[in-house]
């Protein structure tokens, strides 16, 4: 009897050391869950923003590394999922190596050698770099998630709620990322120098390697005993995978990167190309992620279906209007409420078809498979095959048709077809030339229409969801018909429409082509790039931003001497060579190539100037670098800084050290003219403190032309930067120039700019 209760008490006590053990294995690998997320989206923006200078500051690049991301989170998966289903101590070693030989190519600094010589589509530039600086690190931090996931469902195999929890350290790691997200930018740029952050990191990665190692002999050790066929049973799958669920996943998984990617894209080309605008949609992203893993009380269908019914086509909508005039805020938290919705809807139908953990590997893989295909579609195939950002209103409209097939089995297709041609027949009828109706009645009649006819749906079938599967039908009905709208409207006067790396644009005419009021428009986004009136006298006239009593025109009629070099950082349609004299020479700086082509087929600027005009193809700072180091200082007699990316300025062509780069080019009695024309940001004082910080005089110069003016000159703004006391003491300069109030502004450089101190929240005419 008492070696029986002897027996029991050793039996029992080798249970509690099983169990601890385990606990102990457990928490190693949720904190190793967290710190691989964390670290992982902690090196993309700081990434990102060490090569954002190297390729023009575009929104593009932004794109390009999500595409990478997703691109090598797919491979990650490939390997977590092949090695998933290896003996566990193999596994261990397999990984141990990845992690060393991740551990070798830190720190995650680019060789400057990477530098681009500014020629030609920078896409495989960008993906080369990343490539090169932080493959096997990314790979090997992006890889540890579902790996250490599928090691957790060893760990409790046989225990089948335990198992169903494993998807929570899903819910985990999209926190981890989220918060890797939030510290970025509001602790870890503003104070620390990009060299600093690389460092940081390279560091932090180095003791999550030891944490990945110390977890899986952890789980080694907690692993309970199992026959052979326990252990066959424990991981065998329950139900064969069908097509259709793979497929779903793969398509969810897509609508969310597109959506991501096409909404940020959208947002930085109106505002500017920081890490801190690509964040908020990413971070909005993972937010859904950490909601619809973490529990099934986050993802209600009857929230957020109504919500994305009711988002998607007004997106579609402002993203169609002629000119976009919410304020910022208001435009911003519209496209943040509608991705998020939007990724809601994705994530949240993913949570519920996901499978059980004998199957996790494979979802994760679908999905990394899913998230690549949606980012290389978006971020590579988009700008080189399409002619405008066709992604977003694809994106809009794509959330309405799932919803339509997730409810197909509950339709009756009879009605629904009924109400669908009542809903398009009527719109229809109110678009006849015999019918006259504002756009404002036009679509409110059409939207109460469409609410009707999907409550007559549910109705029919007895269903709230089909009657959302009908309205979903009609949301991204109405996404397509007011895209479409838009592009046959604007294809009326449109003669170039194209789009690469950079941006999409587009030439529109004017008038009659050759008459005197004729004239032609270059355009990106809702952005002109200047526009030129088409007769033989007018087309020579400076137009737009750059008139004579333009800060531009100021600079280059008052700082005249016998012959000038000016150099110009933005090519636009080349209004400023309007300007240019015989013996004087004009060196453009333009990184789009298909902006100098525009310029030269469908503008006459550049051919008409008796100046000699130049065009350096490239982003100016590289150009500028490389012709200092080669040849020299330009000695330029005024520069003008005029880059253009839709409504924003490429940021590192504003900091302290972009400055002093220009300064070397330019003369000493020269002219530096900032064009800080801009509906969303107040950059006079940014300017004014640069100038300060160089230990130059800074004058604000605004023009507000006439009404109905025949030169199409438009109202401008911009800061002058000199020390030549002859040009501060002109009476015309002294008479139009403003003192600007920098006050509280901090210094611009290459490590730290401050976008949200410069934001106006409400939108300038």
């Amino acid at each position: 009897m008492r070696e029986a209760v002897h027996d029991g008490h050793g039996a029992g006590a080798a249970q509690g050391a099983q169990a601890a053990r385990g606990a102990g294995a457990l928490a190693l690998c949720a904190s190793t869950i967290f710190v691989s997320a964390f670290l992982l989206f902690l090196v993309q923006p700081l990434i990102a923003r060490q090569i954002l200078p190297w390729f023009g500051g575009s929104a593009a690049v932004w794109t390009l590394c999500l595409v990478f991301f997703q691109v090598v989170l797919l491979v990650g998966y490939f390997y977590a999922d092949w090695l998933s289903r290896r003996p566990l101590r193999m596994q261990a070693i397999v990984h141990a190596l990845l992690l060393l030989a991740a551990c070798a190519m830190l720190p995650v600094i680019p060789d400057a050698a990477w530098k681009p010589t500014g020629q030609g589509d920078p896409s495989a530039g960008v993906l080369a770099v990343l490539a090169a600086t932080i493959g096997l690190p990314y790979l090997a931090v992006c890889t540890t998630g579902p790996l250490v996931q599928s090691w957790v469902a060893r760990l409790h195999a046989g225990d089948a709620p335990r198992q169903a929890k494993v998807y929570r350290l899903f819910a985990l790691s999209n926190l981890a990322a989220l918060a890797a997200l939030v510290v970025y930018p509001f602790v870890l740029e503003p104070v620390f120098a990009l060299r600093a952050q690389a460092v940081a990191w390279s560091v932090g990665f180095g003791l999550f390697a030891v944490l990945a190692i110390v977890s899986v002999v952890a789980v080694v050790k907690a692993r309970p005993t199992q026959t052979g066929a326990q252990a066959a049973a424990s991981t065998a799958p329950s139900t064969p995978l069908s097509w259709s669920d793979q497929l779903l996943w793969l398509v969810l998984a897509a609508l969310g990167t597109v959506a991501l990617l096409a909404v940020s894209a959208f947002i930085t080309q109106d505002i500017a190309s920081v890490p801190m605008l690509w964040i908020v949609p990413l971070a909005l992203y993972l937010l859904s992620f950490v909601l619809c893993f973490d529990s099934d009380f986050w993802y209600r269908r009857r929230l957020f279906w109504p919500a994305v019914v009711v988002l998607t086509p007004v997106m579609g909508w402002y993203l169609n209007t002629p000119q976009r005039s919410l304020p910022i805020a208001a435009a911003i938290g519209l496209y943040c409420a509608g991705l998020f919705a939007i990724c809601m809807f994705a994530n949240g139908e993913l949570a519920r078809a996901r499978p059980g953990p004998e199957r996790l590997t494979r979802f994760y893989l679908l999905l990394a498979l899913g998230g690549a295909v949606g980012g290389i579609f978006a971020g590579v195939v988009a700008p080189h095959f399409f002619n405008g950002y066709w992604e977003l209103p694809a994106s809009l409209a794509a959330p309405g048709l799932i919803m339509l097939w997730l409810v197909r089995g509950r339709q009756q297709w009879v009605w629904f077809a009924f109400a669908l041609a009542v809903v398009v027949g009527f719109a229809a009828f109110l678009r006849m030339d015999a019918v006259s109706v504002s756009n404002n009645v036009f679509h409110a009649s059409v939207a109460a229409l469409a609410c009707f006819a999907a409550g007559y749906g549910a109705w029919r079938a007895r269903s709230w969801a089909a009657g959302a599967g009908l309205a979903g039908a009609l949301a991204a009905g109405a996404v397509a018909w007011l895209s479409i709208a838009s592009v046959l409207e604007a294809d009326n006067r449109t003669v170039l429409r194209v789009r690469n790396f950079y941006g999409a644009l587009r030439v529109e005419q004017f008038g009659i082509p050759g008459g005197l009021t004729a004239s032609r428009r270059l355009m990106h986004g809702v952005i002109s790039h200047g526009e030129q009136l088409q007769g033989a006298v007018q087309r020579r006239l400076p137009s737009t931003y750059y008139g004579p009593k333009s800060g531009a025109g100021l600079a280059l009629l008052t700082n005249r001497s016998q012959t000038q070099r000016v150099g110009v950082i933005g090519l636009g349609v080349g209004t400023l060579a309007a300007f240019g004299r015989s013996g004087d020479t004009y060196r453009f700086y333009e990184i789009n190539p298909r902006v100098t082509e525009a310029a030269r087929s469908h503008f006459t600027y550049l051919a008409d100037s008796p100046a000699t005009v130049e065009v350096a193809q490239g982003d100016a700072r590289l150009l500028m670098q490389q012709e200092l180091d080669a040849h020299g200082s330009q000695r330029f007699d005024t520069i003008v800084v005029d880059a253009f990316s839709g409504d924003a300025i490429p940021m590192h062509l504003m900091t302290r050290e972009a400055l002093a780069l220009y300064r070397q080019h330019l003369l000493p009695t020269g002219v530096i003219a900032f064009h800080i024309s801009n509906r969303h940001l107040l950059l006079a004082p940014v300017v004014k403190r640069l100038a300060e910080d160089a230990g130059m005089q800074a004058l604000r110069v605004h023009f507000e032309p006439a009404p109905g003016n025949a030169t199409l000159e438009h109202s401008s703004e911009y800061v002058l930067l000199t020390n030549d006391a002859r040009f501060l003491q002109d009476a015309v300069v002294r008479e139009r120039g403003e003192a600007i109030d920098a006050a509280g502004v901090a210094t611009w450089t290459d490590d730290h700019s401050n976008l949200l101190a410069a934001l106006r929240w409400t939108v300038k005419p």
